[in-house]
């Protein structure tokens, strides 16, 4: 996702200024520089617009696919994972108002980008990917006893130290 940024960016310029894509159809879309509506509403909604752009709803559906997809996988807990889950929901959400009135190739784009993404993870966790064998693997790991590394063992002999030493003066230098 990280190395598609750029990419993205770059298409946000290009579509829209890209002489071939003028008046060049493809499915529904009679023109890719434009948005491509299916749905003309008598009513403009603020941040959304006054039509309704197919691409850009396919490109929301598999962008909360691939999301949930991703957040069954992650197995993080308590107030940052809820955060985190709001937030990777609410970006498609948010890129359906912004992607409406940019052109149709762009929501295209996204939309394949998408479908390859979904596919490539779908692949991989059928075909190369023994689940059952991992958790094995994570189960054995955790009754294994964890070894702290000398600079762990280091700290806490420091914190004792300092413990020690806030004790001694909190008691008149007695030990106890």
């Amino acid at each position: 996702a990280l190395l598609q940024m750029p990419i993205l960016l770059a298409m946000f310029s290009f579509f829209p200024a890209a002489i071939e894509l003028r008046q060049q159809g493809f499915l529904w879309a009679t023109d890719l520089s434009s948005y491509d509506s299916i749905l003309q509403l008598p009513f403009k909604i603020p941040f959304y617009g006054d039509h309704v752009s197919l691409f850009t709803i396919l490109m929301t559906v598999t962008t909360m696919i691939y999301t949930s997809m991703s957040n069954s996988q992650m197995s993080m807990g308590g107030m940052q994972a809820k955060q985190m889950k709001i937030m990777m929901y609410l970006m498609p959400v948010l890129f359906l108002g912004i992607l409406n009135n940019y052109s149709s190739a762009l929501s295209y784009y996204y939309f394949l980008s998408n479908v390859v993404s979904i596919l490539l993870t779908l692949a991989i966790r059928r075909f190369f990917i023994n689940e059952d064998k991992l958790r094995l693997v994570i189960e054995e790991n955790k009754k294994r006893p964890v070894k702290k590394s000398k600079w762990q063992q280091r700290v806490e002999n420091m914190q004792k130290v300092r413990q020690e030493q806030a004790r001694m003066r909190s008691g008149g230098g007695k030990k106890k």
